[in-house]
């Protein structure tokens, strides 16, 4: 009767939900709604701006008048971030899956937030410097600048540091499942990857920062090349036709600019 019993009680067990059970087989689902809300922002950015809030417009504008104690390139920072999310986001994912999967589930959406915010953190500290920089090229005309970051782009695609990197970005790790060497080690894998996806791929973002027009394609394009160099098993067929098509993009942009 007992053996009956629990039979029949766990015949009519509730099931969990679909959307439990698929955040328990994807746990970067949460992260991958987060790169969508990036991505529906850009749209919102460049359909009310004209594009000129995201990227290279927007360096070039002059500053505004900043509430006392605010940074005045804080909306300009802000954007970028939004940016890197959304271009970056979809090659971080295998990352923080990676994270996930390998934490214990009670610790898991802590550990992948860790690791998201490590990443995030590399990718800031980028967009602050580009922004500090930003001042010394303020003084080249735009198609100029845009010309020559393509033109550097396509050269790096190309050098044994761009592969160096890339294989970095392939790389995983064993992750303690508890105690403060678990978070130590969600944290650091998080800079680690940010910081290989960082050497890897900053040119295409920097590519980003100064197109004079045209960001939104320029993202959805350049998110492509980034992601499908993180996920497939050999990028490097993805990296060459890359670099042509950047090579073929600064001989034109320095076409229009000289005509």
């Amino acid at each position: 009767m007992t053996n009956a019993g629990v039979g029949v009680g766990a015949a009519y067990r509730p099931r969990p939900r679909t959307l439990h059970r698929l955040r328990r087989r994807r746990p970067e689902l949460g992260a991958a709604v987060v790169v969508g809300l990036a991505w529906v922002l850009l749209l919102v950015l460049d359909s009310s701006h004209g594009g000129a809030a995201m990227t290279g417009a927007l360096l070039s504008m002059p500053d505004m008048a900043a509430p006392a104690g605010r940074w005045p390139g804080a909306d300009q920072l802000s954007h970028l971030i939004i940016m890197t999310v959304a271009m970056m986001g979809p090659a971080a994912l295998s990352g923080i899956r990676h994270t996930g999967v390998n934490s214990l589930r009670w610790r898991q959406q802590r550990a992948m937030a860790e690791f998201g915010l490590a990443y995030l953190a590399v990718w800031t500290a980028f967009a602050i410097v580009v922004l500090a920089g930003s001042s010394l090229a303020s003084g080249v005309g735009e198609p100029a600048l845009f010309c020559a970051v393509l033109g550097i782009a396509a050269a790096w695609q190309l050098t044994p540091y761009k592969r160096h990197w890339l294989r970095r970005c392939h790389r995983s790790v064993p992750l303690p499942p508890r105690g403060w060497r678990a978070e130590k080690a969600a944290l650091t894998f998080g800079l680690r990857n940010g910081g290989a996806c960082l050497g890897s791929c900053w040119c295409l973002m920097l590519v980003m920062v100064v197109a004079p027009s045209g960001q939104l394609l320029w993202s959805v394009v350049l998110c492509a090349v980034s992601t499908l160099e993180r996920l497939l098993e050999r990028p490097g067929r993805v990296t060459r036709l890359a670099a042509v098509a950047l090579g073929v993009a600064a001989v034109w942009t320095l076409a229009l600019g000289i005509s």
